[in-house]
């Protein structure tokens, strides 16, 4: 563990769009309007998208076409649908009981296409002037406490997406100066790749306050540097089996909880 922590570190420069290809791309991540629920109130969770966190609803997905499964698991870890309640925003038409509950959503798989045209929907078999192309994936989760922190086993539970990060604990418990535990795996396997986490009111750039790599096993910790509502991301390439579809399989993977 103090060699996985070795390997962390705070940024203290913003890492802006343009320092990277993958900075630059849209990703996915999970919003709810409240972490800690009481009593009978529902959240309501909406879908991010876009290059910031700045302002968690900020970019919001609205083109629900995009999106496969909406979920949320209970504390027993059953899966439970969401519902979308307007044009929006998402509720389950189920009564909270007290523990941990994770949300859960991604796109339908897609390939897409630059072409000199832009971009196109479709592998790039058929098309002309192709620029690149990549065989996309993009994954998020949130945790939502209800009552009293508690500990929580469905957290832990890998539910085998290609790229997924894992919580090892409730952050719940955490506190400023904490660091938050997570395995990050790829196709069910212990992944080491680049951790990039920020909070909400960081920067309205593409900006990153904290960074880690994972060990060989997996492994990670993001210190919360703050209290507040916090996004962690994770990112993964790897070269598509066919080059005549596509150059490149593109991952990107999101976990959002708060900290008070």
């Amino acid at each position: 563990m103090k060699d996985m922590l070795a390997t962390c570190f705070r940024i203290v420069v913003f890492l802006f769009a343009f320092s990277s290809a993958t900075a630059q791309a849209h990703y996915l991540w999970l919003n709810a309007d409240d972490y800690r629920p009481k009593g009978k109130n529902l959240t309501l969770f909406s879908v991010g998208w876009g290059h910031n966190f700045y302002s968690p609803v900020g970019d919001i997905l609205t083109d629900h076409e995009m999106l496969g499964e909406i979920s949320l698991i209970d504390p027993a870890g059953k899966k439970i649908a969401l519902d979308r309640v307007n044009g929006f925003q998402y509720q389950a038409n189920h009564q909270y009981s007290q523990g941990v509950y994770l949300a859960a959503t991604g796109i339908k798989e897609r390939f897409s296409t630059k072409t000199e045209d832009g971009y196109k929907s479709q592998s790039k078999k058929g098309l002309i002037n192709v620029l690149s192309s990549r065989y996309l994936g993009m994954y998020a989760k949130a945790i939502v406490n209800v009552g009293e922190t508690a500990e929580a086993t469905n957290l832990s539970v890998p539910l085998g997406t290609a790229l997924e990060l894992v919580p090892l604990s409730n952050p719940a418990s955490l506190r400023a100066g904490d660091f938050f535990r997570f395995t990050l795996l790829y196709q069910g396997k212990p992944l080491a790749e680049e951790i990039n986490a920020t909070h909400a009111g960081f920067s309205p750039h593409n900006a990153w306050p904290y960074s880690c790599r994972t060990d060989k096993e997996g492994q990670g910790a993001v210190r919360i540097l703050q209290p507040g509502i916090w996004v962690i991301k994770a990112n993964h390439k790897a070269a598509y089996p066919n080059p005549e579809e596509a150059d490149e399989y593109s991952y990107t993977a999101t976990l959002t909880f708060e900290v008070r």
